[in-house]
């Protein structure tokens, strides 16, 4: 009589700890692209300016570092220079935030609709486009009038030296 209920249950059992044993490979799996995901999202991304006059470095977080090369000041006007930094950053946004797609799309692939499983609830690729909003679009450089280096009050002393009145 003991064999009876005995093999159903042991039959169902083993079924019950393959798909355990499946679920685990799985998350096992995903765990492993997530943490694949997550050293690539850290990692460094450079670019030039289409000039070679600036590199700017970051990651997702943001930029770490822009480099001007020696001699931009020589080569370039201070709104041309402006332009290639813009340019710099904003190629590199667009960079990182492909980097981030390419990293997440193995996760999004491969996971599960939440609303597929539980109704009502939010979608989890959604979520994750939420997450990955697009680069902005290239701003257009504002160019603004450096400061005067000369005082422009209006007073005797700085007329006699501004004329050089002294060498008369």
């Amino acid at each position: 009589m003991n064999d009876d209920w005995s093999a159903p249950t042991r039959a169902s059992n083993d079924a019950l700890r393959a798909q355990i044993d499946s679920m685990l490979d799985t998350f096992n799996a995903e765990k492993s692209a997530l943490l694949d995901a997550q050293s690539q999202a850290v990692a460094l991304v450079s670019v030039w300016s289409e000039d070679g006059l600036v590199r700017a470095s970051g990651t997702i977080a943001g930029v770490s570092e822009v480099h001007i090369v020696a001699d931009a000041f020589k080569r370039a006007t201070p709104e041309s220079l402006s332009r290639s930094v813009t340019e710099a950053i904003a190629e590199l946004a667009r960079r990182t935030a492909h980097t981030q797609e390419q990293a997440l799309a193995p996760l999004s692939a491969a996971m599960p609709e939440l609303s597929d499983l539980v109704p009502g609830a939010p979608s989890m690729k959604d979520l994750i486009a939420q997450l990955t909003p697009p680069p902005p679009p290239m701003p257009e450089p504002v160019v603004e009038a450096a400061p005067s280096l000369v005082d422009d009050t209006d007073d005797e002393e700085g007329d006699y030296f501004r004329n050089r009145n002294y060498l008369r």
